[in-house]
C-alpha cells in the first residue's frame, strides 16, 4: 500500500496546487446550486442550515485557514526550503533542521492541509466533507511518503535520525524553540516575497466564496453591508497584491541568500 501511496505522490507532486485550484473553482461553481450536492436522501434534502449556523462555520473554517497561514508564515520566515523540487520533481540539495523544521518535518505541508481544510470546512458541501476533504489529506500523505522516500536515499543515516528526533507532521519539542532559532532572525522580506501571491488567492477566494454563498444559500444581497464588506476585503487584499509585486519587481524584497 506504501509503495502505491508514494508513486501516486511522484504524480501528483507536481500537480499538487492545479488539483486544489480545480477544487476551489469547482466549489466556486456549485455555490451557486444549493442542495443540489446533496444525495437523494430525505434526512439530508430536508436538512437546513441557517444564517447563524453558517456564520460560525465560516468563522471556524477562516480560523483554522488563518492558523495554516501562521504555521507557513513562522516557517518560511525562520528557515525555508524549495518545496517546488527541481523541475517539478521531488529534490532537495540540503536537509533543513532549523526553525520550524525543528519541530515538524513537514511544517510547510502542515500549513497547507491547513488551509485546505479551513478552506474546505468554509465551502460547507456535502460532498466536499465526505469525499474531496478526505482526497486532500490522502495525496498530500502520498507526496509525503514519496518525499520521505526521496531524502532517505540521499541523506541516508542522517534523515534517519532526523525521522526518529522530529513528527513527520505535527508541531513537537515546542519547548526547545529558542534553540532551533538560536542566532537566526525572522526575515519578513522572504515571506512577503514567497506568499503575497498564495496569501492573496487564498484569502481573496475565501472572501468571494463566503460572499456567493451567502447570496445564493441566505439571500445576501449585493448592496448589503456583509457584501459590501467582503468587496472591501477583497480590494484591500488586490491592492496589497500590487504593492507586494511591484516591491518584489523594484528588488526591494530581497534577502541574504546565504540564510537557511
Amino acid at each position: 500500500m506504501k509503495a502505491f501511496m508514494i508513486s501516486i505522490g511522484n504524480f501528483f507532486f507536481k500537480w499538487r496546487d492545479t488539483v486544489l485550484t480545480l477544487i476551489l473553482i469547482a466549489a466556486l461553481i456549485l455555490v451557486a446550486y444549493p442542495g443540489q450536492d446533496l444525495p437523494p436522501i430525505d434526512a439530508l434534502q430536508q436538512w437546513k442550515i441557517s444564517w447563524s449556523q453558517e456564520i460560525l462555520i465560516s468563522i471556524v473554517g477562516l480560523l483554522i485557514l488563518i492558523a495554516g497561514q501562521i504555521v507557513r508564515a513562522v516557517t518560511i520566515g525562520w528557515a525555508y526550503i524549495k518545496r517546488g523540487g527541481l523541475n517539478k520533481k521531488i529534490y532537495a540539495e540540503t536537509l533543513v533542521r532549523k526553525g520550524m523544521f525543528a519541530h515538524s518535518r513537514n511544517p510547510l505541508y502542515l500549513g497547507n492541509l491547513l488551509i485546505a481544510t479551513g478552506a474546505l470546512v468554509s465551502v460547507n458541501q456535502f460532498w466536499y466533507w465526505v469525499a474531496v476533504l478526505p482526497l486532500v489529506y490522502f495525496l498530500y500523505y502520498c507526496i509525503i511518503f514519496a518525499e520521505e522516500k526521496f531524502l532517505r536515499g540521499k541523506f541516508g543515516a542522517e534523515y534517519e535520525k532526523y525521522e526518529k528526533e522530529v513528527n513527520r507532521l505535527m508541531l513537537g519539542n515546542l519547548k526547545d524553540w529558542s534553540k532551533s532559532t538560536e542566532g537566526m532572525t525572522f526575515t519578513w522580506k522572504r515571506l512577503i516575497n514567497k506568499e503575497h501571491g498564495s496569501f492573496v488567492v487564498i484569502f481573496t477566494a475565501l472572501a468571494l466564496y463566503n460572499l456567493l454563498k451567502f447570496h445564493f444559500r441566505h439571500g445576501l444581497e449585493w448592496t448589503d453591508l456583509g457584501a459590501i464588506a467582503l468587496y472591501a476585503i477583497m480590494g484591500l487584499l488586490l491592492s496589497f497584491q500590487v504593492m507586494a509585486a511591484l516591491l518584489k519587481r523594484m528588488h526591494k524584497l530581497e534577502w541574504d541568500p546565504a540564510r537557511p
